[in-house]
């Protein structure tokens, strides 16, 4: 196991000499027992995998990329209302909007509710998932030759364990393909990711091995969308909290927009904001989604200053730590737009970016979509939202907060998991509506 702690060394070998870099590790239980080597986040650096690319590319590029911004859009305004009239359930609005849109994006499914059927079996399935991959857990992970044992045999329960999540994890995948060739049979189906790959424009339907190839990119992406966007929104909330000068620059850049134009700002005048580009890229840099990424495993023995790397080897890009480099970001703890902030006669820091999205050829196919949500949803929470520390209803006293962050492959921002934060912080209406606003 390598882990590369620099961004340069990063670009060396998961970019510059990504032919080797590209694989994958392949662990016992998540990938051999739930038969997941055709999962978008297992397959090895094969023809499958470049077709997953190229698909992925066609709907996802720069120019594909913005005709899903009115969806983003208009989401974003949806659940900034939503927050409006219901702040205690500021985590749920976030987690309920992102499944609104994957579904829209890769289905043209219009989910019903926070109980609908496809994401409830989408949300477990995600559960499944990080609890077979997660390190440590199980022993045949750690001795592989554990797979070998018949199902019947004593503390081989892993093996029905398997046999269970993939049938439920591929269902999950399956179902909602199914529901758009229905859809596309009856003539009422909405654009999307999957229903332009099941009947493209020059009228040859999927064969059998195109449909397979779209049940599992279409499955990948709402686990690879979810988690990361409500991440950052909620470590977007999170900072406007504790950064109340921070949130007013902001504001203010917003409302000389809107002053000028007369309108609320959209995607597309992004570039026209860059102070709250500064934030966006802080907000990766200070908190990145994903901390360590995905990892990556060497096709064959490499050498690299000195170093042998082997086959099969291991390899993480300690996205953490090279967003924490002092030497590239001094005071890294500090939440401070400023450092992307072009000054004349001063060298803005590296933008965050080209880190946080990971590298090579693994790097994440929905990079344009992720940061248009994210963006969208930024520009509406400021433009009607104040968003502050709670006050206690008795005393009007401001009540100050220690942020917790979850341990996972994606961090869910604010721990859920601490009633202190989830009643205080979220319960006592932190995020107060402004009327002016």
């Amino acid at each position: 196991m390598v882990v590369l702690n620099s961004a340069a060394t990063a670009f060396d070998l998961l970019g510059k000499r990504s032919a080797i870099y590209s694989d994958r590790p392949f662990p016992m239980m998540a990938g051999v027992l739930m038969k997941r080597e055709k999962s978008m986040f297992y397959i090895s650096y094969n023809e499958r995998f470049k077709m997953y690319r190229t698909l992925f590319h066609q709907s996802f590029n720069p120019k594909a990329a913005e005709t899903y911004w009115p969806l983003l859009e208009r989401e974003a305004i949806s659940v900034i209302l939503k927050i409006i009239e219901t702040p205690q359930d500021l985590f749920a609005h976030l987690r309920g909007t992102a499944a609104v849109v994957t579904m829209k994006i890769a289905y043209g499914y219009q989910v019903t509710g926070n109980d609908d059927y496809f994401v409830t079996k989408a949300e477990e399935s995600m559960r499944v998932a990080s609890l077979a991959g997660a390190p440590g857990k199980w022993l045949v992970d750690s001795l592989p030759i554990l797979r070998f044992l018949p199902e019947w045999f004593p503390g081989a329960g892993f093996k029905l364990q398997a046999k269970k999540w993939y049938n439920q994890m591929y269902t999950q995948y399956l179902e909602p393909v199914q529901y758009v060739k229905e859809q596309l049979k009856s003539g009422t189906a909405t654009s999307s990711f999957t229903s332009r790959l099941l009947q493209p424009e020059n009228g040859l339907a999927a064969d059998d091995k195109l449909e397979d190839i779209i049940v599992w990119t279409a499955g990948a992406i709402y686990a690879a969308a979810t988690d990361t966007t409500v991440s950052a929104m909620k470590t977007f909330f999170a900072a406007m909290m504790l950064y109340p000068d921070i949130q007013k620059q902001a504001q203010a850049e917003i409302d000389s927009f809107m002053d000028q134009e007369g309108r609320l700002p959209t995607i597309s005048d992004r570039h026209r904001l860059p102070f709250l580009e500064a934030v966006f890229k802080e907000l990766l840099r200070w908190h990145p989604p994903s901390p360590l990424a995905l990892f990556h495993r060497t096709s064959r023995d490499d050498m690299y200053k000195g170093f042998l790397i082997p086959a099969k080897t291991t390899v993480i890009a300690n996205i953490w730590a090279m967003m924490h480099d002092e030497d590239v970001y001094p005071h890294p703890e500090r939440f401070d737009p400023l450092r992307f902030i072009l000054v004349p006669g001063q060298k803005p820091q590296k933008n965050p970016l080209d880190v946080v999205f990971g590298f090579g050829r693994r790097i994440c196919a929905g990079q344009e979509i992720g940061e248009a949500t994210v963006i969208a949803q930024m520009m509406m929470a400021l433009a009607l939202l104040d968003i502050s520390k709670p006050v206690d209803e008795i005393t009007g006293q401001v009540i100050e907060q220690e942020i917790e962050f979850t341990t996972a492959i994606v961090r869910c921002g604010i721990s859920l998991e601490s009633g202190f934060i989830e009643t205080q912080f979220i319960s006592s209406a932190i995020l107060n509506y402004s009327k002016s606003r």
